[in-house]
């Protein structure tokens, strides 16, 4: 049987391109958890599975999901990957989500139409003043 490969906080951070401070935050909040501390030097190890849950966690945010989601959603993935329950909740939580980033979408196009007429006008303005 092969030792699990642990990680140092260190390493995590340099890995994902993160503060070890966010790393400290997730652990706070119970997203993830050291596996051991070195009794001298009190420094925290990561497990496989725990460097994993940060890729998901680092993912869910780069797709926009809260804390929140990010977790409920790991934990029901890790309760029971194969559950159909479980399954249909990530799919809900994507779901809200795709119409969230919809509308922001939507909105964002507006905007771009309006600042579009505006410089229209603005252009124009400039043109029957020279």
């Amino acid at each position: 049987m092969s030792e699990e490969s642990l990680f140092s906080i260190s390493e995590l951070a340099s890995m994902f391109d993160v503060s070890s401070r966010t790393i400290r935050y997730y652990e706070e909040v119970g997203m993830l958890t050291s596996e051991t501390r070195d009794s001298l030097t009190k420094q925290r190890s990561y497990t496989n599975q725990e460097r994993r849950r940060l890729k998901l966690i680092l993912r869910g945010k780069k797709l926009g999901f809260s804390l929140q989601e990010i977790k409920e959603m790991i934990e029901l993935y890790e309760a029971n990957p194969e559950g159909l329950d479980e399954k249909k909740r990530i799919i809900q939580h994507a779901d809200r989500k795709i119409q969230e980033m919809n509308e922001q979408i939507l909105q964002l196009q507006m905007l771009r139409d309006e600042l579009i007429v505006h410089k229209e006008r603005y252009l124009q303005k400039s043109d029957s003043k020279e």
